[in-house]
């Protein structure tokens, strides 16, 4: 019997092309928040241009705040005997993504095949695609990159039906794909639910001449993402599942032919339940892969995942920081005690909370608010703060913390990067 697979098998090729990341660079994109639009990331990178130069509202990243979370998670990761294929649906940056490979990602995940189409095109090498395919276009296109040997895709499988579709499709491709067969939760989103029926599956795949099984895959996420209450314990209960299935499976084997075994599970908020999860798993007949698919921990933020991660501020003395956040001046104040800013729905996240008001900035001057302000509804492009009387003036400018990351990159296509001196350094483009 053999342990978990120790030898480093990173992204192929490391970071992504440099000549694919300067071609982005240089095309112009519609940027409402820089000085000139449309503009190019090289420019806005060469500009020097600072926070005051910006049209508002404005969502921007922190440098450091980026460097610190790339090599504190990357570190987490290695203390904890997981691999990383970072949520690339998160930021659909590629100058991000190439950062997260250069710090020893194994692969990226995408959502979607559109999103892994964009991830291949520029250059990256592995995608996991966490979801089940069964569009025919899509398929296809699955198909046509199994003649590339320079290009790794999987995708997930969980029911017979699904199956069936894949393997019509993948009729005339080079080799088979490697698939994942994902366990899910009772009540929620994709994924087998009942073990005989998993199994069974898990069979077929194994037999199948145009399907590789690489390994199980689930997704805890699907539960609520709290540290208080059962939350953490019912997480755990579904992780001892999983892992659970994953030796009944080998010993049933279904890996038989496979030089590894993957085994994967993880957002942003339980990586340390996953984590402390696979550490118990017991010895498999094969080596085996873990890997968490952690995205939002880049970008961090101040309210969801400060909330739930393992490295959140309150549990961690290295903490994640909050690379993330919007900058909205104050345009009306037509009642005491309430404000209106320039920035809404279109410009920030609300599906989970809204906007936290960390500082307001007077004549240059920043003011830290300490609670003392609070963002009460959001409309399409205004944000209804309330305050104490005479707090905010027109004309103020506030600092808003964000929540969930992966609801604020979409909104922007270019997204400019301040130093801690409020320069502009650089600039990320998006593809969504």
């Amino acid at each position: 019997m053999t342990g978990p697979a120790r030898s480093p098998r990173p992204h192929p090729g490391g970071a992504l092309p440099a000549q694919r990341l300067a071609e982005l660079d240089a095309e112009p994109v519609p940027a409402r928040s820089l000085p000139a639009s449309p503009a190019t990331a090289a420019e806005a990178r060469s500009a020097g241009w600072q926070l005051d130069d910006l049209w508002l509202p404005a969502v921007v990243l922190r440098d450091s705040a980026l460097t610190h979370n790339l090599d504190r998670f990357a570190r987490w990761c290695t203390e904890h005997g997981v691999e990383l294929a970072p949520h690339g649906k998160t930021t659909m940056a590629p100058r991000l993504w190439s950062a997260q490979l250069a710090h020893g990602a194994w692969g990226l995940t995408a959502a979607t095949v559109a999103q892994a189409r964009v991830m291949r095109t520029c250059g990256v090498g592995r995608v996991l695609i966490a979801n089940e395919v069964v569009e025919p276009a899509q398929l296809r296109w699955l198909a046509d990159t199994l003649a590339d040997p320079d290009f790794e895709p999987l995708c997930l499988v969980d029911s017979s039906d699904g199956l069936t579709v894949l393997e019509r499709h993948l009729e005339p491709a080079e080799r088979p794909l490697p698939v994942l067969l994902e366990l899910g939760v009772a009540g929620r989103r994709t994924g087998v639910r009942g073990t005989a029926e998993a199994l069974e599956l898990a069979e077929r795949i194994a037999g199948s001449p145009r399907l590789e099984l690489a390994g199980i895959e689930g997704y805890e996420g699907a539960l609520p993402q709290v540290r208080d209450g059962q939350a953490p314990e019912v997480a755990r209960d579904w992780l001892a599942r999983l892992t659970e299935f994953v030796v009944r499976a080998d010993a049933r084997g279904v890996f038989a032919a496979n030089d590894e075994v993957l085994v994967t599970a993880g957002g942003s908020a339980y990586p340390d339940l996953v984590a402390g999860a696979f550490a118990a798993m017991p010895l498999l007949s094969r080596p085996v892969r873990f890997i968490v698919r952690s995205g939002c921990y880049l970008a961090h933020d101040d309210l969801l995942y400060e909330r739930s991660s393992p490295l959140r501020s309150a549990a961690d003395r290295d903490p994640l920081r909050p690379a993330l956040s919007c900058f909205a001046r104050v345009l009306s104040c037509p009642e005491p005690g309430r404000s209106l800013l320039g920035a809404g729905k279109r410009d920030v996240s609300f599906d989970i909370d809204l906007p936290v008001p960390r500082a307001m900035y007077r004549e240059g001057v920043r003011e830290p608010l300490d609670g003392r302000a609070r963002i009460v509804e959001l409309n399409d492009h205004h944000g209804f703060c309330d305050t104490e009387p005479g707090l905010l003036g027109v004309g103020d400018v506030v600092e808003l913390g964000l929540s969930h990351p992966c609801t604020v990159f979409d909104k922007w296509q270019l997204i400019p990067v301040l130093d801690d001196a409020d320069r502009v350094v650089d600039a990320v483009r998006t593809l969504f």
